[in-house]
């Protein structure tokens, strides 16, 4: 059984079909696919998308270029001839899977928290920018804004509204328990404590272009696992502390 992202949110499986051509059996990989046993899992962490099948059992492809003098009815509609260089950055993952395995028919898999810590340093790195003092000379101060997440969090976007006001969409997410994780700082932190300023937060719809005033804040409910959270973030001056 092949395992991919569908949307970088949910997992689907995949199963070998014989009457399929090869590229019948091939599939998108926007970013994660796995293959496993009742023992181990095999994971390909792409940087960028590729196709990735699995033609043999214990055997996982990844498609890094392709060249098609005929259309394949893939989609494309010509042939392919005219490749150039592209970057590939792919990382491999074994994992051991333990406790209670369910590999009946139907199998609702989800990826394991350290193939999501590790993805995210792929597909966003830490970038430094700094002023240019001349001579060689470069600034290194910097402001930080936020403190760490729960390793079970993740930010989605920290959109700019205003000079005072940013929309803030989080994600919980949603790991197996069958493959354990070297991560300890899994515990829920009220938004307003992520931040080094002081700020008011206001639960938002995922639109920014509604206002909902009946929703209440309610910091003490975490979210359920795969939920998105999104809120508006007010930043307040340094000596006005302000709880909502």
């Amino acid at each position: 059984r092949l395992f991919t992202y569908l949307n970088g949110h949910s997992i689907q499986e995949h199963r070998y079909k014989e009457k399929l051509t090869v590229q019948g059996n091939f599939f998108p990989m926007p970013s994660t696919a796995f293959i496993q046993d009742t023992r181990t899992r095999l994971t390909v962490l792409g940087a960028e998308p590729h196709g990735v099948a699995s033609l043999e059992s214990g055997w996982i492809e990844v498609v890094l270029d392709r060249r098609s003098m005929f259309d394949d009815h893939r989609g494309l509609g010509q042939g392919l001839s005219d490749n150039i260089p592209t970057p590939a950055t792919l990382r491999v993952l074994l994992e051991r899977r333990t406790g209670h395995v369910n590999d009946g028919k139907y199998v609702v898999e989800f990826p394991s928290l350290t193939s999501y810590l590790a993805q995210q340093s792929l597909m966003n790195p830490t970038f430094m920018a700094s002023k240019d003092l001349g001579h060689g000379r470069k600034g290194t101060n910097s402001a930080q804004l936020m403190r760490a997440m729960s390793c079970d969090e993740e930010l989605v976007n920290l959109r700019y509204v205003d000079d005072a006001t940013s929309l803030m969409i989080t994600r919980k997410l949603g790991f197996t328990c069958n493959i354990p994780s070297t991560c300890q700082s899994i515990q829920y932190k009220d938004s307003r404590e992520l931040f080094i300023r002081p700020v008011m937060v206001k639960p938002h719809p995922m639109s920014p272009f509604h206002d909902n005033d009946d929703q209440q804040v309610n910091n003490s409910k975490p979210p359920k696992p795969m939920q998105f959270t999104t809120s508006y973030v007010t930043f307040l001056p340094n000596n006005e502390i302000k709880e909502k």
